[in-house]
């Protein structure tokens, strides 16, 4: 018996070399694993800190985008027909030709200088339907002695950009789906043409006598016909820009009293037709 616990005695101290050291040594590698522990958690420390204040930094640049970001009234139009000026103008190729199309109002709104603050309704013949408010395409020309109209249009087509200011009245007695009326005599109604500097899209429900865009260019009076169809020489105008004229009774005629609607059946009122030019 005590031969044989001295063989185990030394067996034990053989394993114990063979593995480098004695079961006691395995706490020796302690200070190693703490180390590589401590460099973990700083490494991951670091990370969220960095991570935190690159989030601040993103949503202080958002914040002052929001409050600094360019007005979008002022922001650039982009031109769609990207290359077709530099085709056409080598001449080689025929383009299709076209009628004139009718451009209708993108709005119009009525000003008054007896009520300079005053804004007129708007877009008076919405209706409830079974899908919400609809708003029908109609434009409202009401001319009197205290009530002017703007109306604003957008070029769009390229390629026909030669606009011609067009007015058209009905006759007397014709049947309309809206009410309108025109002065009791004559056959002519005398109307101030006055173009506008309107190079962006003008607010609709900020409009006002005060607050009216200026007068540019006075392009003389337009002799309306009722029952009748007259159109203004017809002057450049370029694709994607915006127009817009100021329609009053001229001093000669102070009571032309126009009032009338123009629907997507029929076009009354004013509007303006697109020739080719190219």
């Amino acid at each position: 018996m005590p031969q044989k616990r001295k063989n185990f005695e030394a067996l034990a101290f053989l394993e114990d070399d063979e593995y480098g050291g004695s079961r006691g040594d395995v706490g020796y590698n302690k200070p190693q694993s703490n180390k590589v522990s401590i460099i973990i958690a700083a490494g991951l420390m670091m990370f969220f800190v960095v991570d935190i204040c690159v989030f601040i930094s993103v949503a202080r640049l958002l914040l002052e985008a929001r409050y600094t970001a360019e007005d979008p009234q002022n922001m650039e139009f982009r031109n769609p027909y990207i290359g077709l000026d530099e085709l056409y103008s080598y001449h080689k190729v025929k383009p299709s030709r076209y009628n004139a199309l009718i451009n209708e109002p993108r709005f119009s709104a009525q000003i008054s200088p007896a009520e300079p603050s005053r804004v007129f309704p708007i877009d008076a013949h919405r209706w409830m339907s079974d899908f919400g408010v609809l708003s029908p395409p109609d434009r409202h020309l009401q001319v009197t002695r205290d009530i002017h109209t703007i109306v604003q249009f957008n070029v769009l087509d390229y390629g026909m950009e030669k606009c011609a200011l067009t007015l058209r009245l009905p006759e007397r007695g014709a049947v309309m789906p809206h009410p309108y009326s025109l002065p009791e005599t004559g056959d002519v109604v005398s109307l101030d043409i006055c173009e506008l500097d309107v190079k962006r899209p003008l607010k609709e429900h900020e409009l006002s006598w005060s607050t009216r865009p200026a007068c540019i260019r006075n392009l003389g009076p337009l002799e309306a016909k009722i029952g009748g169809q007259v159109e203004m020489k017809a002057v450049e105008c370029k694709s994607g820009s915006f127009i817009g004229y100021q329609i009053s009774c001229t001093e000669r005629s102070p009571e032309c009293n126009v009032d009338v609607w123009t629907n997507h059946n029929q076009t009354w009122g004013v509007f303006i037709n697109q020739y080719q030019t190219v």
